[in-house]
């Protein structure tokens, strides 16, 4: 009888542990995935149009932000799993230990971002911006250009009126005429040109500078920790959506004029002004690298970081290993087979 009994307890004990491990699996995918993206021409929104996300059979919820500096503040608040930022909203953020990782390259900012003029306003240099008011997302990639082309110039930045506007204000005060320039990306850059406005200065120019300046996708760290094989899932969906970029142009042409309702036309020429990385190469020393040895990004950082500091804008900075702390590539080469 005893016998029986330790049997029977065994097999009830068993039966509890393979319980609770098909329970356990049931929990590896989330009940929903929030996503904050930036209105950005980049392949990210190739990956929203075509549903690559929503295929992982978890519902997914699609936050549109107007700045980095926006994406950070809802890090703060724990409002999205996933997002996306520049390199000084990511440098602000991981000084503040924001909870979050970069784990793959959102793309590289060439002419999609510039700084454009009035062309009515004679304004033929950066010194002649001296005592005229313009606006920049503060936190942003185009601020952190902007404060650093003003200084390379030897204009000190208290000279002009810079005002924090996201894009779209931008472009509403550009109507209104109470700016004379703006350093905003696309679309709303074209706004700007398209009424009165005149590109003087892009961010590819600067990145030739001394300045390289990019967006990187997040994740934020407890939900890495719940759900990592989900990451991994999230970053190959991502990856779809940069080789269909790559592979596909005048299909993504049509994607991003839909998804940000341009003619075709703005959407090609846009689509120019922004170098999206294929994933593979985001491993390599020039961007991420790889898990046991990251690469520039970390670098870029930590030169934002000390630049940002010299303005005032941050309290202290870190080491190039506390930033590298704060990317991941593992996601990405696992998501690729490595």
């Amino acid at each position: 009888m005893n016998t029986l009994r330790r049997t029977a307890s065994l097999l009830l004990a068993a039966a509890f542990s393979l319980g609770l491990s098909a329970g356990a699996r049931a929990q590896q995918k989330p009940e929903g995935i929030t996503i904050g993206y930036l209105n950005l021409v980049n392949a990210q929104l190739v990956t929203k149009a075509l549903g690559l996300h929503e295929k992982s059979g978890v519902p997914i919820k699609w936050v549109k932000f107007g700045s980095g500096g926006d994406m950070n503040r809802a890090v703060a608040a724990n409002q999205v799993d996933f997002g996306g930022v520049g390199n000084p909203p990511f440098t602000l953020g991981a000084t503040r230990a924001l909870p979050y990782k970069g784990i793959f390259v959102l793309n590289m900012l060439g002419p999609v971002e510039s700084l454009a003029v009035r062309s009515d306003k004679n304004i033929k240099s950066l010194k002649d911006l001296a005592g005229k008011t313009a606006a920049a997302p503060f936190g942003s990639t185009t601020h952190y250009l902007f404060i650093a082309a003003l200084k390379e110039a030897g204009v000190n930045p208290t000279d002009v009126k810079l005002i924090d506007l996201s894009p779209s204000d931008a472009v509403a005060a550009w109507l209104r005429k109470d700016i004379d320039a703006a350093w905003i990306w696309e679309p709303n850059l074209d706004k700007i040109v398209k009424n009165g406005g005149e590109i003087f200065l892009t961010s590819g120019e600067m990145a030739k500078r001394g300045y390289p300046t990019w967006d990187v996708g997040v994740v934020m760290n407890d939900f890495a920790a719940k759900y990592p094989a989900q990451v991994v899932a999230y970053v190959k969906a991502e990856c779809e959506g940069i080789d269909y970029w790559l592979k596909h142009p005048k299909e993504t042409v049509d994607i991003i004029a839909k998804e940000l309702s341009l003619p075709p036309d703005d959407a090609a020429r846009m689509m120019q002004g922004t170098t999206i990385v294929p994933c593979p190469e985001q491993l390599t020393k020039d961007y991420l690298g790889t898990p046991g040895q990251i690469g520039q990004f970390a670098d870029t950082a930590l030169a934002t970081a000390t630049f940002l500091k010299d303005q005032g804008r941050l309290p202290t900075v870190l080491d190039r290993a506390g930033y590298a702390a704060f990317i991941d590539p593992s996601y990405l080469a696992k998501a690729l087979g490595k």
